[in-house]
């Protein structure tokens, strides 16, 4: 289902290309051009009866969630061609209960406080697409398991390193990681660090505050993804390691203590800060954490997507890794759901420069399902197994996966210049979105969906059962793939 669903956006790419004679349009050439300007102060104002006549969608989520609270802080994504300033300066006019917070990040979306009657004009403004809550999401990381492997036994068997020694390294390609940032200094990245943003909201209401370095809301440039400050040690403990630890997989390069090489060890590192951290105890409790807790909102993984696409193409990104979510079980995709597919735009904008959106699965041990956002159609969704090829206890699984990986006591960088063993769907995804990155090397011109197919039919296929329904998703085999001999 997800092959097919990449390959028919393809298609609907290339047809658009033939026909204008020009490339798709991307995120990155909006952010210049204006949208249509209101012609007076409050014109298309959110009661207005000029509408699209089939109105935005409603997350019900959110329906819900505002009907008990004053107001929640959602994301207003809009139609193409419209104009940020102007639907935000009339929802500011709509309710004192409303308050825009953000509005000069995106040319694509905002994000607002909004309450009850602010919801009911929206409903009925033809310039919105969608509105549901800017979520909170949790890295998917679990504690060490109880068999130890390591970075060195999981890229042995997926022949990443079989690869390597073959000359495919991942040289020339980047691999972008949105996650808790990255040790700058740490040895497994030595000069393969090419460029760093973070996106990062405080909200007084939620109890978050910024990671950013600058303790702004976002950072770019050398630094911003900087793992090791103040706000990452929580009883002199680096809490935002798992970053690092996701980066060395997909792309560490072997130095004097590391396991191994990661599976792409030439390949470049574009690390994005995305977390916030929380202090809210109540909050952080009702996640299964205890305060402070780092979390990421659906409108910085947004923003930095949307970074990524404006330096795609002069960084060569063959991949973005996504080690987080939550939700679920998603059985299907969850493209009709407005806040489980808030980033499908970004996801589907990506696709259409080459750049694979690799996902983790999830932790829940859903026996038919996934969380968000690896349930976007879009996405490459990856599930964790062991270093025997059997399923992680505790992967999600389904038709909607596209790969296993390995994902059980992976030992991989830490901050500190260290490494450490952590378990999880987290650390499956870099396998895959470092195995992108060897093939964007090998085969430069290859789609999204070539790529995965060429995964899908060289991988070893693990057999499971997905809700008492016989199912079979492949393990991805970088050797293979590659088409290099086996040792």
């Amino acid at each position: 289902m997800r092959l097919r669903s990449l390959l028919a956006r393809a298609a609907a790419l290339a047809t658009t290309t033939a026909v204008l004679g020009t490339a798709p349009a991307l995120y990155a050439e909006t952010y210049d051009t204006p949208g249509p300007p209101s012609a007076t102060p409050g014109a298309g104002a959110l009661n207005a009866d000029s509408t699209d006549t089939t109105g935005p969608v409603i997350s019900e989520a959110l329906v819900r969630e505002i009907q008990s609270k004053t107001r929640v802080r959602s994301i207003i994504q809009l139609r193409p061609g419209q104009s940020v300033k102007a639907v935000a300066g009339d929802i500011e006019r709509a309710s004192e209960g409303s308050r825009v917070l953000e509005t000069a990040a995106s040319p694509n979306f905002f994000v607002a406080e909004v309450d009850q009657m602010t919801l009911a004009r929206l409903k009925k403004d033809g310039r919105v697409q969608s509105v549901y809550k800017d979520e909170l999401s949790a890295p998917t990381p679990l504690a060490a398991w109880e068999n130890p492997g390591g970075l060195e036994i999981s890229t042995n068997l997926i022949g990443s390193n079989r690869a390597n020694d073959a000359g495919w390294t991942g040289r020339g390609a980047t691999v972008a990681v949105l996650d808790t940032g990255i040790d700058r200094d740490h040895p497994f990245f030595t000069g393969r660090l090419v460029d760093e943003a973070c996106f990062s909201s405080s909200d007084a209401g939620d109890g978050t505050v910024s990671l950013c370095p600058n303790n702004q809301p976002s950072q770019t440039g050398a630094g911003a993804a900087d793992a090791e400050t103040a706000q990452c040690v929580v009883n002199q403990v680096n809490a935002c390691s798992h970053g690092t630890h996701v980066a060395g997989i997909a792309a560490g390069r072997m130095v004097t203590g590391a396991p191994s090489n990661g599976v792409a060890p030439e390949a470049g590192i574009l690390a994005i800060q995305v977390f916030s951290r929380m202090d809210n105890a109540m909050s952080c409790a009702t996640r299964g954490a205890t305060a402070p807790c780092f979390l990421s909102y659906t409108s910085d993984q947004k923003l930095a997507l949307e970074y990524v696409a404006r330096v795609a193409r002069s960084r060569n990104v063959a991949s973005v890794n996504m080690s987080l979510g939550g939700g679920g079980p998603f059985t299907q995709a969850c493209d009709a759901d407005p806040s489980a597919s808030a980033v499908k735009p970004e996801f589907d904008t990506l696709v259409g420069l080459g750049v694979a959106p690799v996902v983790a699965a999830g932790n829940n041990g859903f026996a038919n399902g996934v969380s968000a956002p690896a349930c976007i159609s879009t996405a490459v969704t990856v599930g964790a197994s062991d270093n025997q090829d059997a399923l992680a206890t505790f992967t999600n699984r389904g038709p909607l996966l596209d790969l296993f990986a390995p994902g059980v006591a992976i030992r991989s960088s830490v901050p500190g210049g260290t490494y450490q063993e952590k378990s999880g769907t987290s650390m499956a995804a870099p396998h895959v979105a470092g195995t992108f990155a060897l093939l964007k090397q090998e085969y430069p011109d290859f789609t999204v969906a070539q790529t995965l197919q060429r995964l899908q039919t060289t991988g070893r296929g693990l057999q499971y059962t997905a809700d008492q329904t016989p199912t079979i998703t492949p393990r991805v085999d970088a050797a293979a793939a590659t088409g290099t001999a086996a040792a």
